[in-house]
């Protein structure tokens, strides 16, 4: 019955991962264009040039360049320009007059994909009536497949649930209850965790490439694109996950010997030591290929991360091992020595994931304000409220561990029930008429189990919830890199529009790049153009921005500094004619 209802839980957790997943586009930004945004040429650019935050891969993506018509041109293979694996560049054959867009998608170092596009034109003449609804159309072609998000993220999510059940389940046997061994729910709970993570870590194997590529489910099983996946970072730390858990087998193995006698395998230093450095080998791989193993401190946050996942395994895993193993055939003898020492465990194991969590959030919201602005935050905050309530149901299930299972007689666990009753020790002040229950040590042992097995169970349930809510999370680009990424924005006049490229939109130095564009977005030649920024809230007089001529409307300011963040209003004046200008305004955020 448990593990049905086990099952169950994991089946609505998996139904909460589809319905919230979507492809990823995170979590590097794209800094700069060659040529830029928006810009118009005399003569042709001889290549594309990109300019991340951080390395991307370019495998698994492609940058492509099309004509006016949306036709493809054919352009060189994508290459890191003398190694520098956050620039990426492609050749281009001779071009033409008239309208391009260019479009790309990498991966980014914690192995999701980044996409974007954008327009140049060669010669004065556009080949197209509206250049951003053709790269509109031509990016979403490329979007790839909702139902592959969606099975990759439900793969995340079976690696979370499988790691945590196999090592927990690991740590629960030799830390908490080395009777269960032979155990045969214990062996089977374990070995169902290694077979998941397993069974999970290959199904991402072969749905990354395609997730990567921006292509569909049916690719899976691409071998061309499964090899180009094991050449990256990601491939590379899952695949040595599949040798790690090997390896585990091998340990879980003499672990649980099944029939034959558990004497015959002792656990001894060397394979407690080995299950040690495999089990942190594994728990380390999902920080090394997601989020803490790009932006900041990178070190620290593998390193934490590392630990929050262990502590995460060691609570987790326990408990559904407790729950669905131990308390249903285990004696008082057993539940005496077993509860009351994985309580501790978990009681640390909680401090624990309070201090590597909190650094976590703070590296990856940046500021208080992101929990409430970004995808990222708002998920983060469903997983702290399902995390507090699963804190304080495991205060229940703590009390009753202290109430009975510490108890070293019937007498005492009926004294506390007394005190709880708001009465007291019999004869004693507000006792009354109050009797003990009578209660020996066997029933007041079932009693309390009973007690124990409904609040640990709705600790596996609160806890499939925060894994599937992490699987989401993983899926989301973090808050700090969604509150600072590059400004691309078109901004709406009379008779006018002026696209716009400010980076990386943080305070200090930034490259402005401002296009005049005709209403229908072709690019348009100006006479002059001035821009200036004003931030009313702070009551800063407007800031000139310095701007040079780059080609037919196109103007740039480079390492211009803007001194504060917020949400600046963007001024620009276009001298059409000698005598006639036009004005376009918008808001950007920055910082």
């Amino acid at each position: 019955m448990i593990l049905r209802r086990a099952a169950a839980v994991g089946a609505l957790s998996m139904a909460f991962v589809v319905v919230a997943a979507a492809p990823a586009f995170a979590h590097a930004q794209l800094e700069s264009t060659d040529p830029q945004a928006g810009s118009v040429f005399d003569d042709p650019p001889q290549n594309v040039t990109l300019t991340y935050t951080e390395p991307v891969e370019a495998s698994l993506g492609a940058v492509r360049v099309f004509d006016g018509d949306g036709d493809r041109i054919d352009a060189g293979q994508p290459e890191h320009p003398d190694g520098d694996g956050s620039r990426v560049r492609v050749d281009l054959p001779d071009l033409g007059g008239g309208s391009y867009v260019v479009t790309w998608r990498v991966l980014s170092a914690d192995g999701h994909p980044v996409q974007g596009a954008f327009t140049f034109q060669v010669g004065p003449e556009a080949t197209t009536d509206d250049p951003d609804a053709l790269a509109a159309r031509l990016l979403a072609s490329q979007g790839g497949s909702e139902s592959l998000g969606a099975a990759f993220a439900v793969t995340r999510a079976g690696v979370f649930a499988s790691i945590a059940l196999l090592v927990g389940g690991v740590a629960f046997l030799v830390l908490v209850w080395p009777g269960g061994r032979t155990s045969v729910r214990a062996a089977k709970l374990v070995w169902a965790g290694l077979i998941g993570a397993a069974v999970a870590t290959a199904a991402g194997l072969l749905l990354q490439g395609p997730y990567a590529a921006g292509l569909g489910l049916g690719d899976a099983l691409d071998p061309d694109l499964l090899g180009e996946t094991l050449d990256t970072r990601f491939g590379r730390v899952w695949l040595a996950r599949l040798v790690l858990l090997g390896v585990g087998a091998l340990l879980v193995r003499r672990l649980l010997p099944g029939r034959r006698p558990v004497a015959e395998y002792p656990l001894t230093p060397a394979w407690r030591a080995a299950a040690l450095a495999t089990g942190a080998a594994i728990v380390v791989t999902p920080g090394v290929a997601g989020h803490a193993g790009s932006g900041d401190l990178v070190p620290l946050a593998v390193i934490a991360d590392t630990v929050h996942v262990g502590a995460v395994a060691v609570w987790l895993g326990g408990l559904v091992l407790l729950v669905a193993a131990l308390l249903p055939v285990a004696d008082a003898a057993v539940l005496r020595s077993a509860v009351p020492r994985y309580s501790q465990l978990a009681l640390a194991a909680v401090v624990t994931i309070v201090v590597t969590g909190t650094f976590q959030s703070w590296r990856q919201v940046g500021a208080l304000a992101n929990l409430r602005d970004t995808d990222f935050g708002r998920v983060l905050v469903v997983k702290l409220m399902v995390v507090a309530a699963l804190v304080v149901v495991a205060a229940f299930s703590r009390e009753v561990v202290n109430r009975r299972f510490r108890a070293k007689t019937a007498e005492r666990y009926r004294e506390r029930v007394l005190a709880v009753a708001g009465g007291g020790p019999a004869g004693g002040p507000g006792g009354g008429d109050i009797e003990p229950p009578e209660l020996d040590d066997d029933e007041a042992d079932a009693f309390e189990v009973r007690n124990l097995r409904r609040s640990v169970a709705i600790e596996v349930v609160l806890a499939a919830a925060i894994l599937s809510v992490t699987a989401v999370l993983v899926n989301t680009e973090p808050g700090r890199t969604a509150e600072s990424e590059p400004v691309f924005e078109v901004l709406e006049g009379d008779g006018i529009s002026v696209e716009l490229q400010v980076t990386p939109a943080d305070t200090g130095p930034n490259d402005v790049h401002v296009t005049a564009l005709t209403p229908e977005g072709a690019a348009m030649d100006v006479l002059e153009m001035e821009v200036e920024l004003t931030l009313p809230e702070r009551d800063i007089a407007p800031i000139a921005v310095p701007l040079r001529r780059l080609g037919p409307g196109h103007y740039a300011s480079f390492d211009f500094s803007i001194p504060i963040s917020g949400e600046w209003t963007l001024t620009a004046d276009a001298l059409v004619t000698d005598t006639e200008q036009r004005t376009a305004t918008g808001e950007i955020s920055i910082g």
